[in-house]
């Protein structure tokens, strides 16, 4: 018995359909397979977690108790504005609020310079050490360009340790005060992190 053309198309468009149908299970498949793999190699994969911090850096680059070291400078730093090549090692204290005998809840430690030809602006590599509270222990890591002259600021969290175990997010920074008279600055620290949770990172 002989088909018809449209019996022809139909079959045509049938069999298709069929085979989008198996592709898109075996690619189902696959995906799920993958997935599963990624599960037991990287036993950190899990739910993640949006924390919101705020806290105040207290900088203090002169007097007895200073925090910020000078430990380099370059053969232009004197010559330039921007004081290019000053690199300085701190270990800053960090509180709850931007008074200097507000509760201390971490340290910020780590390496700064001023990197710019043209403007006064950081390199950070900085670590902020969570010393009271919830997160007593655990660490956040920031890398990123810091121009200080202007008002809010974006720095980059590229990791962390403990409660934030492979974070990521950013830092929004301004300049709460400055006094020059005591050689101490105060900045405001405002953090979007996310991270594993805590009950899937164990």
């Amino acid at each position: 018995m002989l088909s018809s053309p449209i019996q022809h198309t139909q079959m045509g468009k049938l069999s298709i359909v069929l085979m989008l149908g198996a592709l898109a299970l075996l690619m189902n498949m696959v995906g799920s397979k993958s997935n599963a793999e990624a599960q037991r190699l990287n036993p950190c994969l899990g739910k993640e977690r949006l924390t919101r911090l705020r806290f105040y850096l207290q900088d203090l680059v002169g007097g007895e108790n200073k925090t910020v070291w000078q430990v380099a400078q370059s053969n232009l730093t004197d010559v330039l504005p921007s004081a290019f090549g000053t690199v300085c090692v701190l270990d800053n204290l960090v509180t709850t609020g931007p008074e200097i005998d507000s509760q201390e809840v971490g340290r910020m430690q780590g390496l700064i310079g001023l990197a710019d030809l043209h403007e006064t602006a950081l390199v950070m590599l900085l670590n902020v050490v969570i010393t009271e509270g919830e997160y007593k222990g655990s660490t956040l890591s920031i890398l990123g360009r810091n121009p200080l002259h202007d008002k809010t600021r974006e720095v980059p969290i590229v990791g962390g340790t403990g409660a934030f175990r492979m974070a990521r997010g950013y830092v929004i920074t301004r300049t709460y005060s400055t006094d020059e008279t005591h050689f101490r600055s105060v900045y405001e620290y405002n953090l979007v992190v996310f991270h594993m949770d805590d009950d899937d990172s164990e």
